[in-house]
């Protein structure tokens, strides 16, 4: 097997701390990556994939955007990452993990947008950052074994401290040619929070002041502009922290009542 030595130890990747990194906190400069994924707390994956950035790269401080992202989701992975993005400063290395195809052909990207990067597999979860400034497909793999169920641990995380040291992406990869895209233009769900509040992709500013929606077959006329506005228990629409349209209950779990997933279509009247 791949990365077992012949006494039946795993053999994990070769790190190497690269002191080029020194000169980034000089001057205050500290190098920011952000990290999401579907790997949940329950397991060990987080720890390990950080560990291996921290390891080559001490400085660095790393920030959750979340990894408690519903398995395989790469819809609601890709709009999170979207919307936070802005949040940090031009810079910051933004990593996802969600990657139902690890171990098999799937390709590895960079994506350069608005002076911030993104790594992660070529799998459509960075279909809310296209069109961007810069792809590339990533060829490089680090030396040693690699996990054919971890990438995250064995070539992202790696990957990342590479980028850090300023290592020449165009020597890591070559351009993307055709990067997978996922159709996310058409109004659908892109996202259910904690609270049950459907989101959409729909943005207010292109919407009518009277707008109504239909998910699943259950049609939503009421406009609010607070929760506590909606009827206790109705459903009604909102204008969400992303700028745009949720549909919400009040008190409730409006995606159990509509019966609501991520990647549903949503009628506009």
């Amino acid at each position: 097997m791949q990365g077992v030595t012949s006494e039946g130890k795993y053999q994990y990747p070769k790190v190497h701390i690269d002191h080029r990194l020194v000169w980034r906190t000089i001057g205050g400069m500290i190098p920011t990556i952000t990290f999401i994924s579907d790997f949940g707390l329950r397991d060990a994956y987080v720890a390990q994939v950080k560990a291996v950035i921290l390891t080559q790269a001490p400085e660095a401080r790393i920030i959750d955007i979340t990894h408690d992202i519903d398995a395989f989701d790469i819809i609601s992975a890709g709009w999170l990452l979207a919307t936070s993005f802005r949040f940090f400063s031009a810079g910051t290395i933004h990593l996802a993990v969600v990657d139902p195809g690890v171990g098999t052909g799937r390709g590895i990207i960079y994506v350069k947008k608005d002076s911030h990067i993104f790594v992660g597999p070529d799998n459509g979860v960075f279909s809310f950052l296209f069109p961007a400034e810069t792809v590339i497909e990533i060829t490089w793999r680090p030396q040693g074994a690699v996990s054919s169920t971890f990438h995250g641990r064995d070539i992202f995380a790696m990957l990342v401290a590479r980028i850090l040291a300023g290592d020449d992406i165009h020597v890591l990869g070559i351009p993307a040619v055709a990067p997978v895209s996922l159709e996310v233009k058409s109004p659908m769900v892109v996202h259910i929070d904690t609270f049950g509040n459907v989101i959409t992709n729909i943005f207010c500013e292109s919407a009518k002041p009277e707008i109504s929606l239909e998910l699943n077959g259950q049609g939503i006329t009421v406009c609010a502009k607070t929760f506590a506005d909606i009827p206790a228990g109705s459903l009604g629409l909102i204008r969400g922290s992303a700028s745009t349209i949720e549909i919400v209950a009040n008190r409730r779990n409006a995606a159990k009542i509509i019966g609501a997933k991520v990647g549903m279509p949503v009628k506009i009247y």
